[in-house]
């Protein structure tokens, strides 16, 4: 009985050995992994601040408006960029790191965060192209039409089918609310072409008329004014 004790004894002494011999190497690449990944990407993360200062990133960004739009100078706006992906670069690097101990769950955790965060820089990037191109397209309009009673309604108009289309991407894009936004577009979709083959194709056809001629001669006093401001400048 005492030699089975025994044994079993030195059996178990000599897996656990086996176990730290086999683990410890790993523990080590694992440690050097996270060590140089996270040197590589701090340099990295500074190189590309300085090279996104040298290219006028500020400048772009203070035309396209965010920093007004946030409330944030642009430097601070680049800075918050680069930190977002040296960020990603050390899920990147841990990543990396956790594959030396093979596939677990740990692994799968941090490859579903870093998909999920990409996704999400993404559609960030997709929202504020968006807005910076309806703020340009409301100024645009704006100055097209200037001078006459709606170009501040059109203007507006055209933001915000803007805002929300890029909005509805970058939704998309994270895979958030996708089967309530979809569906509130078909409807709003469906609701229009109802109502306009309803009331142009059934019993409105003759006040509809009317009020077509009301609009083609709005229309045109519209133009006659559009065309006689457009000359004086």
């Amino acid at each position: 009985m005492q030699v089975t004790v025994a044994v079993a004894w030195d059996r178990g002494f000599s897996d656990a050995w086996s176990r730290i011999a086999e683990t410890g190497p790993k523990i080590g690449v694992f440690l050097a992994i996270c060590a140089l990944g996270g040197l590589l990407v701090r340099a990295l993360a500074r190189l590309l601040s300085v090279l996104a200062s040298r290219m006028g990133i500020d400048q772009v960004l203070d035309r396209c408006g965010l920093p007004a739009l946030l409330r944030r100078p642009a430097a601070d706006l680049r800075t918050g960029a680069v930190r977002v992906l040296a960020g990603l670069g050390l899920l990147a690097v841990l990543r990396v790191a956790v594959g030396v101990f093979g596939p677990s769950a740990a692994k799968d955790t941090v490859t579903e965060l870093l998909t999920l965060l990409l996704h999400t820089l993404l559609a960030i990037v997709i929202i504020a192209i968006g807005v910076s191109l309806a703020r340009l397209a409301r100024t645009f309009v704006r100055e097209a039409l200037r001078g006459l009673s709606y170009a501040r309604t059109a203007g507006n108009t055209v933001a915000a089918v803007l805002v929300i289309a890029f909005g509805k991407a970058g939704l998309d894009e994270v895979g958030l609310a996708t089967s309530v936004t979809t569906p509130v577009l078909w409807a709003v979709l469906a609701t229009l072409t109802g109502v306009i083959v309803v009331g142009v194709g059934g019993g409105l056809i003759r006040p509809m008329q009317l009020r077509w001629e009301e609009i083609l001669e709005h229309a045109e006093d519209t133009a006659a004014q559009a065309r006689q401001t457009w000359r004086a400048r």
